[in-house]
């Protein structure tokens, strides 16, 4: 498991750092109620690669792929560098995944770094000039940005955005599975002679569906060893089933986004509310053996619903959605590994991680109305006392109980429409 996170694109970032009037203490106090990993225990930030100015490292783009590329670097990125270093603070393990949207518009057929288009120099281009080496040298130059100047490591680097879907107004840039292998024989080897352990994502579609698509154009067309981890939106679709490749699967955007802000654990049903997430996390990680899962936005100045805190002004609110990843990832840690666990009821779902240290978690979601008596089974598990933590519509991921372990099998209960991880040590 690598877990879970969010982004501050686009200038969200900013509104988290001061731009609407959050305060500096309050500027601290939501990101670390987000990284804290005895809080919220967000562990990723997704940071857009900007193609836009101000921001985009490329300003003024050459006539040729010959250059000169005079490359520049304004520290800020949007508010970005503030939020990855400020996550740093509460959380200095965090993973940093640097997504582009798109390649700057002089690399593509269109011209402009929105409304699709596709890199020059893939199959279907037709361009007068290849771009290819020139745009993964452009992404390869962001993460060298990022370690010399702020030093911040790319973990995990990222070509496209959504390349089923033109939007039109924003950026973006259009791929399918054998457009994507045509560029990535160029990215894979650059950034890996530059940064050997940065690994490469592939290919952040809409939706799992869609994703296993360009999975399968790719690997078609020779393009299975180009990437390190498969990297897909739940807004299309969700995982019914295994991803068709045996890299790792991060689920790294989502948001409801159709509503108005809901802070809410289990009240109406809707989407965004915490009990649902807590089951969308469920089924990726059980169904599709999803390692991480990010939300979209981190905190926005907004009425909406697309970010895990609300700011207005210089106050915040805190969505129970948080409380769902909170409830998975304070107790799986980066580097768990997820282990087998089955339920016996229909409206019980359970998952199991074990973490480096031996630690176990196991989250209990009951969807039933009702509460319900327990009997887990722990064979191959050792461990002798459990702690169980409560998130419903009275708790936020809160101690309420101590068991002990009785042989192989554990004893306990759970409310009606709650989630409630068991942490054994």
């Amino acid at each position: 498991m690598q877990g879970s996170g969010c982004s501050g694109a686009f200038g969200i970032a900013c509104d988290q750092f001061g731009a609407q009037g959050l305060s500096p203490a309050n500027q601290q106090e939501v990101t670390k109620i987000l990284y804290d990993e005895n809080i919220g225990a967000l562990s990723i930030v997704r940071n857009l690669i900007l193609s836009t100015t101000p921001g985009t490292i490329l300003p003024v783009c050459p006539a040729t792929p010959a250059g000169p590329f005079n490359y520049t670097w304004d520290g800020n990125q949007a508010c970005q560098v503030n939020l990855t270093k400020t996550a740093m603070k509460y959380n200095p393990d965090v993973y940093v995944y640097a997504d582009a949207w798109s390649a700057p518009g002089c690399f593509k057929t269109n011209g402009v770094e929105k409304n699709g288009g596709l890199i020059c120099g893939v199959r279907g281009s037709n361009c007068t000039h290849d771009w290819r080496q020139a745009y993964a040298d452009y992404l390869v130059q962001v993460v060298k940005f990022y370690k010399e100047r702020e030093g911040i490591t790319v973990n995990l680097l990222g070509a496209y955005n959504e390349p089923d879907f033109n939007p039109g107004y924003y950026s973006s840039m259009l791929s399918d599975g054998f457009q994507a292998k045509d560029f990535l024989e160029k990215l894979y080897p650059t950034i890996k002679k530059a940064y050997p352990r940065t690994e490469v994502a592939c290919c952040d579609a809409t939706g799992a569906r869609q994703e296993r698509d360009i999975l399968y154009e790719l690997e078609q067309a020779g393009g299975s060893d180009l990437f390190d981890v498969a990297t897909w939106h739940n807004y299309q679709s969700e995982p019914k089933r295994q991803f068709n490749t045996d890299k790792p699967n991060f689920q790294t955007e989502w948001a409801d986004g159709s509503g108005a802000w809901n802070a809410n654990w289990d009240v109406t049903g809707q989407l965004a509310e915490g009990f649902q997430w807590a089951i969308y996390l469920h089924n990726a990680f059980v169904n599709a053996g999803t390692s991480a899962y990010v939300h979209w936005w981190c905190a926005q100045n907004t009425t909406g619903d697309n970010a895990l805190i609300r700011l207005s002004y210089d106050s915040y609110y805190v969505s129970a959605r948080l409380w769902a990843f909170a409830s998975y990832f304070r107790f799986a840690r980066p580097g768990a590994v997820r282990i087998d666990a089955t339920s016996s009821a229909e409206n019980v779902y359970s998952s199991a991680y074990v973490n480096k240290n031996g630690t176990v978690s196991i989250p209990v979601i009951n969807a039933a109305h009702y509460a319900q008596n327990l009997s887990i089974s722990l064979n191959g598990v050792r461990a002798r006392s459990a702690s169980a933590y409560l998130t419903d519509n009275n708790h936020n991921v809160s101690l309420v109980g101590k068991y002990a372990i009785h042989g192989n099998r554990l004893y306990a209960n759970i409310e009606p429409r709650s989630m409630k991880t068991f942490y054994l040590e």
